[in-house]
């Protein structure tokens, strides 16, 4: 009894998977080989030719095998299709060159910032020269640091304050000031700092371990500040994207590694200019 039970599972299978295959365009699938062979494999069972009888299975099995694989690659390949644009308009962005909007917005204060980083290496250079000694090295880093730091922050208030007056950022500005009042605190700080390395009066291992504690409060904020901006970037993205009727939208940098233009556009400049128009709108 178990043997016809086997032999009739695989014809059932196997004609299943003749309409199948049919369906996906595999006409030149044919169930008589598979039924042959469960044929001559339910003779051997018979005859009592069991090993015989399982070389025949394993042959049907393979075949059914070989056959799902291409049913699967098949259906794999026609959605494909319908993800790479048949019927959909996709786009993408890139949000670091989307992010630049904002960066062009505070240019004057990272200029200042960038400028404190040349006078570093340029101060480290006198020192290896030996035009200044140590002692006047450690002094003139500590403020230029400090100085850095300053200008740093001085670059996300800037930020803050555009984004404040800015109509297009009338929805977050509850947390846009409470990022500006956590910087003041910081801000006091390092003035307390500075003023004392000037005068003399500050004790090199305390400014260090004071310089530190700052920088590390300021990178916190300007990642928040940074992540806030970030899902500016996206909000606008989103509503320019089913305004002009598109159905996906990738982010490049964790998505897109090729796109061919005349299927997938690139929505970049669009969100730039929808952004350029939110910071501008006061």
């Amino acid at each position: 009894m178990k043997k016809y039970i086997v032999i009739t599972f695989w014809v059932v299978i196997a004609l299943v998977l003749t309409v199948s295959l049919a369906g996906v365009g595999q006409e030149d699938f044919s169930a008589d080989l598979i039924i042959g062979e469960l044929e001559r494999a339910e003779k051997l069972i018979d005859a009592g030719k069991i090993s015989q009888a399982l070389d025949s299975l394993l042959g049907v099995r393979s075949i059914l095998d070989s056959n799902i694989r291409e049913l699967s690659d098949a259906a794999g390949k026609e959605t494909a299709l319908e993800l790479s644009g048949a019927g959909m308009e996709i786009g993408f962005v890139n949000t670091k060159e989307a992010f630049t909007v904002f960066t062009k917005a505070v240019e004057e204060e990272r200029k200042s910032a960038q400028q404190k980083s040349e006078e570093l290496v340029s101060l480290r250079e006198d020192v290896l020269k030996g035009k200044i000694s140590e002692g006047e090295y450690k002094r003139q880093r500590d403020v230029l640091q400090a100085e850095r730091l300053k200008a740093q922050l001085e670059i996300d208030i800037a930020m803050l304050d555009r984004m404040l007056k800015a109509e297009g950022f009338k929805s977050v500005s509850g947390r846009l000031f409470d990022l500006k009042e956590q910087v003041k605190p910081i801000m006091d700080e390092l003035e307390k700092v500075l003023n004392n390395i000037r005068e003399g009066s500050a004790v090199p291992e305390e400014v260090s371990q004071t310089l530190s504690q700052i920088r590390s409060q300021y990178e916190q904020l300007d990642n928040l500040l940074t992540k806030l901006i970030e899902g500016k970037i996206f909000q606008i993205t989103n509503v320019k994207a089913k305004e002009e009727g598109y159905d996906l939208v990738l982010r490049q940098e964790n998505v897109v590694l090729y796109s061919n233009s005349d299927r997938v556009d690139n929505l970049t400049e669009m969100t730039k200019e929808a952004l350029r128009k939110e910071i501008a709108s006061e």
